[in-house]
């Protein structure tokens, strides 16, 4: 007890000092571990959450292409005689009926007037054996007239052969004639070509098959006559859209279609056509020509603009949905998503609900299950590590 009373007395100030330092530790590591759980505390607070609610939820494809009319005819003349004059421009807007150019007939009409001549001089020389087949059938029935006077005393034998013969006569005449009237009738080779001509000459003034808007002139005068002029109903306007290979397989004649113009007006439609064949461009990618209809045109859509499209390809309403990375797994490898708590002391929790995920967009997915309700306050990111 000496030896112990001695030692303290020897070290008193030493062991003052020490006993200072610990009570200094113990306090010091009480504030750190007050100023860890604050600053978890706060760094709880301050993680990314958002509220839970329910809407609508739409999965779209992407693509663009340009408006093109629905309805394009191209004007082609049927003769290749030369362009006599051309009488509509682009823009020029037409009806059904107008006329669009017309060619140089001129020696259309001349072959025409040799063959008018030809048919002419074949119907005086059909009109010729016809009057001469009419005057013969008279002149045998006048004979037969005459010769039953003059037989009438004569022995019944004579007369009747002599009868018997102007009948025969008459029936030879009348047999002419209906052969003259149906040569006369019957088309002849030069009637035939006169109606070639004439058809032809029709077909040298060229009209439009259709109303609708001159949207290019190909006739030049002096040139030969081929493609004459597009035209284009404007009241018809479609999409032409171009579709990546890897894409083309989610769409299907029907799906809608939401149409952004240039100038960022919205019209709406439907897939009407998907081409069978894929386009390959230089660079050997892929991509297939799918046209989309516009059911609420208006004056605002013009040929040749580039729109962007956006087709439907499945949509939910009145869902739950959660960004992409507010879903996680649990230990069972179970999807859950974490709903944030928060104690009477401020303190904040983030306690896993499962769910069952469903539809999935580019940024979100559907998400269903028992423990979500409406208005809950749910984590943006379920990966704890992400948020630091």
């Amino acid at each position: 007890m000496s030896r112990i009373t001695s030692f303290l007395g020897r070290h008193k100030k030493a062991l003052i000092v020490l006993a200072v330092l610990a009570v200094a530790g113990t306090v010091g590591w009480m504030r750190m571990n007050q100023a860890a759980a604050a600053a978890q505390k706060a760094a709880a607070q301050q993680v990314q959450t958002f509220t839970l609610e329910k809407g609508d939820l739409s999965r779209t494809l992407s693509g663009s292409g340009s408006i093109q009319s629905a309805q394009v005819t191209q004007v082609a003349a049927a003769q290749t005689y030369p362009v006599a004059e051309v009488l509509v421009s682009e823009g020029d807007v037409v009806a059904e009926g107008d006329v669009l150019a017309t060619l140089d007939t001129t020696d259309l009409d001349a072959q025409i007037k040799v063959q008018q001549e030809a048919v002419a001089a074949e119907k005086q020389q059909n009109d010729l054996s016809i009057a001469q087949a009419q005057r013969r059938l008279e002149d045998a029935r006048n004979q037969k007239t005459i010769d039953e006077d003059v037989a009438a005393d004569w022995d019944q034998t004579e007369r009747d052969a002599k009868l018997r013969q102007d009948s025969l006569a008459i029936e030879d005449a009348q047999d002419v004639l209906v052969n003259a009237v149906t040569a006369a009738d019957a088309p002849s080779a030069a009637a035939q070509q006169l109606k070639t001509l004439q058809n032809a000459k029709k077909q040298c003034t060229i009209t439009a098959p259709c109303a609708g808007t001159i949207t290019q002139v190909r006739a030049v005068v002096g040139g030969a006559a081929g493609e004459i002029a597009t035209i284009e109903n404007q009241s018809a306007l479609e999409a032409l859209l171009s579709v990546r290979e890897y894409d083309v397989n989610q769409l299907s004649v029907g799906q809608s279609v939401t149409l952004t113009s240039g100038a960022k007006d919205v019209f709406h439609g439907s897939i009407t056509w998907i081409a069978p064949k894929a386009t390959v461009n230089e660079n050997g990618e892929a991509s297939y020509a799918v046209r989309v209809s516009v059911d609420d045109a208006t004056g605002a859509l013009r040929l040749g603009m580039t729109v962007k499209a956006k087709v439907l390809l499945e949509e939910k309403k009145g869902v739950f949905s959660v960004p992409l990375d507010a879903v996680g797994t649990d230990e069972n490898g179970e999807a859950v998503v974490y709903q944030k708590n928060t104690d009477a002391e401020g303190n904040v929790t983030f306690t896993s609900v499962p769910v069952t995920t469903g539809m999935e967009t580019d940024l979100s997915v559907e998400v269903s299950g028992e423990g979500l309700t409406e208005g809950m306050e749910l984590r943006s990111l379920a990966d704890p590590e992400a948020m630091q």
